[in-house]
């Protein structure tokens, strides 16, 4: 198996978690249901849920306009040292990615949390705030393994944007504006859409490749 094939399997398995999850959400499964209140009740009452100040600083980094915007210079970067392959690969993942988290959205329908600390609006399947936050640390962690390898310096980014990303996640959660299952579907529709493009580029490179061999 190609990697190519890999990605794209792995993609298509997000995918298929992904919307079995909407599913059980748009149905109301009770056993979801209940499982979503019971964790955020604990997660929210517990000593590392009452961090407010922590939890309101972290949404604000993690938000959509924020990462967005870190997204865009990026890509910006990447197109000024000719890497426009990854360029034009992460502009689409962070334009497109959030035209169909809106979608999503839309259909599921899902309403948020009640006594939200910090209210919010919209619907809360799947979080908007953890979905631009992890599509923009899995973007950084496929350009540093590509650049860097395996090496103490990639393994170090690595670890700091995955412990922002955790704490994105638990903000949402501590200030109860997504169930643990929104966070969740996050994960799983920014993993499966950036997948889906780091596949098609790797399409789209080798047929390039093979029509530069035969002229």
């Amino acid at each position: 198996m190609t990697l190519t094939e890999r990605n794209q399997q792995l993609a298509l398995g997000c995918f298929g978690l992904l919307g079995i999850l909407a599913i059980l959400i748009k149905v109301r499964f009770e056993p979801l249901m209940q499982l979503d209140h019971q964790w955020l009740t604990a997660f929210s009452s517990s000593a590392l849920g009452q961090h407010v100040r922590v939890w309101e600083w972290l949404t604000l980094a993690g938000s959509p306009l924020v990462t967005s915007g870190l997204a865009v210079v990026l890509a910006l970067f990447l197109w000024r040292i000719r890497q426009y392959g990854w360029s034009l690969a992460t502009l689409t993942a962070i334009v497109t990615g959030d035209g169909l988290l809106l979608v999503i959205k839309t259909l599921v329908g899902r309403m948020r949390p009640l006594q939200q600390v910090v209210p919010d609006t919209g619907f809360s399947f799947p979080s908007g705030h953890v979905f631009s936050t992890a599509l923009l640390v899995f973007i950084i962690w496929t350009l540093i393994t590509q650049w860097l390898g395996r090496s103490w310096l990639s393994g170090g980014v690595v670890t700091l944007t995955a412990i922002v990303l955790l704490g994105v996640l638990f903000a949402r959660l501590g200030l109860r504006d997504h169930y643990p299952s929104d966070v969740l579907g996050s994960l799983l529709l920014a993993g499966g859409w950036w997948l889906q493009i780091v596949s098609v580029l790797e399409r789209l490179t080798k047929k390039q490749q093979q029509k530069q061999m035969q002229d």
